[in-house]
């Protein structure tokens, strides 16, 4: 069995988004599934969401897309997306820490890098990963809140300038 994680299908909620929104292509998901590709699915259904294959490793990709603005200083930044939008990894790792409700950020998720390396995520609405889960670069990891996402990337205790290590 592939590793990855588990999606319980919400009503309206059909394979070629889910194949999308998780960064695969709709036969991957049908085929790890046992699915056909026009396959209507069932609210309530359990797939199996197959990690994505590793893009490089070396780069970070962006965890969501929308406008940005330095959030404060010390190379954080803030991006605007739509509240309820799919936050992903933006560099393979392990999920370090995950706290609930961190003062003036909800909850947040924090990916060690395994290098000295950690990218943090706030203004999160809902975590989909838990502490130690080891994650693929692209890897959905949290539900954007309603004051769109905060990132920051850090080299130990240093933050980074995350908009320069961004394509």
């Amino acid at each position: 069995m592939l590793q990855g994680s588990v999606h319980h299908v919400q009503p309206g909620e059909t394979i070629w988004r889910l194949a999308h929104a998780y960064g695969l292509d709709v036969s991957t998901l049908a085929a790890v599934n046992g699915l056909p590709h026009e396959s209507a699915l069932q609210a309530g259904q359990s797939l199996r969401i197959p990690l994505p294959s590793e893009p490089d490793t070396a780069a970070f990709t962006w965890p969501a897309y929308g406008p940005t603005a330095p959030a404060e200083p010390g190379g954080g930044v803030r991006i605007t997306i739509p509240h309820g939008s799919l936050v992903r990894a933006m560099r393979a790792g392990s999920v370090a820490a995950a706290p609930k409700d961190l003062a003036r950020w909800g909850p947040v998720l924090v990916l060690d890098h395994h290098n000295g390396v950690y990218s943090v995520y706030g203004g999160l609405d809902r975590l989909l990963v838990l502490p130690g889960t080891v994650v693929r670069q692209g890897t959905p990891i949290a539900v954007a809140g309603p004051d769109g996402l905060y990132v920051e990337v850090r080299r130990g205790a240093n933050p980074q300038d995350v908009l320069s290590l961004l394509p």
